[in-house]
């Protein structure tokens, strides 16, 4: 009989993707056969192509099938307006196809890793929540992702324990993802004195990895629908961001920051030829230019010489920044390995497939 793995979360954006990945890995490692099943896609616009691009991007690694997308992710709702564009008397029709999809992807599979909504929250108006599709699919148990490196973490657990017996649901574990370094021993004293109250066993502690949630140089060019300027720094676009540092300083006081930072953007505009200079001096990921504004040749002889690229912003510095901040890194195929090292390390796979 198939066993599910339903990977669900309180707050969104907490990796569960990136936890699919790692488990499939796992599982088709030790021999079983393993299937991803994504009930509700979340494509990008409104009016767009349905597909989910984490969907695309499992599809086209971890799990290679055969089945049509439909029965992966048989429903896609967009995230913007999706109030006005998904009509609630349809949802019978649309947890019937959830059923009819799951019932087809599991067959002859040892495991099923089902993503979860963005959150426990979301589509419960229209009754299409994690909850209500999991009882559809005769589903019981969940596994619940926190990523807060703060105590608050244990209020969310006692809401989220007392909302599933609400709803007659069980957290199976817990895995804490993205977890800073120094608060890791706070989780495990957390759970002497409180989370073992619950019965709710901690599957893993996932450390925060920079090399995973830092976006490359490329995602923020997408981003900010920046032009790259110098082509013989392209492998540069492969290049980690860490932080981004605005450059509104003289040259010397911004070399107080830049000696402190590593692979770094740094955001200035394209007058400032002496700033990018001592940017570039420094260990920077890349050089993003507002206002559209060309740099010297100096500046673009320098970047090619250290491969660093240099991106020309079409917005203003304060545009620029918040686009940056809005960047939801994604993994790429050369780091599915990196995700499974990273879980292999933190999670107990006993506690996860028993």
């Amino acid at each position: 009989m198939v066993k599910p793995i339903y990977l669900c979360s309180l707050k969104e954006r907490v990796g569960k993707s990136f936890l699919s990945i790692g488990i499939m890995q796992k599982l088709k490692n030790d021999g079983k056969k393993v299937a991803y099943f994504k009930p509700i896609g979340i494509p990008k616009g409104a009016f767009s192509d349905k597909a989910d691009p984490d969907v695309g991007f499992i599809l086209s690694t971890v799990f290679i099938t055969e089945k049509p997308y439909d029965i992966v992710s048989p429903i896609s709702i967009p995230d913007c307006y999706y109030v006005d564009l998904i009509d609630a008397p349809k949802k019978q029709e649309d947890l019937n196809q959830i059923k009819a999809a799951y019932d087809e992807i599991s067959k002859d599979m040892d495991y099923v890793i089902i993503e979860g909504a963005p959150s426990i929250r979301k589509f419960v108006r229209v009754g299409l929540d994690d909850l209500s599709i999991a009882n559809v699919l005769g589903i019981k148990d969940l596994i619940l992702i926190d990523t807060e490196s703060s105590d608050s973490a244990i209020d969310d657990l006692f809401f989220t324990k007392n909302y599933f017996d609400f709803r007659q649901a069980k957290i199976k574990g817990m895995i804490f993802n993205k977890i800073d370094f120094d608060y890791v021993a706070r989780i495990r004293e957390l759970e002497e004195n409180h989370i073992n109250r619950y019965n709710i066993p901690i599957i893993g502690i996932i450390e925060k990895s920079l090399d995973l949630i830092s976006p490359r140089v490329s995602e923020i060019k997408e981003a900010i629908g920046a032009e790259f300027i110098n082509e013989p720094a392209t492998s540069g676009l492969e290049n980690r961001i860490e932080m981004n540092i605005i450059g509104a300083m003289n040259a010397q006081a911004a070399l107080k920051y830049l000696r402190q930072v590593k692979k770094a953007a740094v955001v200035t505009g394209g007058d400032r030829v002496d700033l990018a200079l001592a940017a570039l001096d420094q260990d920077v990921s890349c050089l993003i230019l507002t206002g559209y504004m060309q740099p010297d040749n100096v500046v673009i002889t320098a970047a090619n010489e250290k491969n660093i690229p240099i991106l020309l912003s079409p917005s203003d510095t304060y545009t620029t920044i918040r686009n940056m901040e809005r960047v939801k890194p994604g993994i790429q195929k050369d780091e599915i390995q990196m995700v499974l090292d990273l879980m292999d390390k933190f999670v107990d796979w006993n506690l996860l497939f028993n």
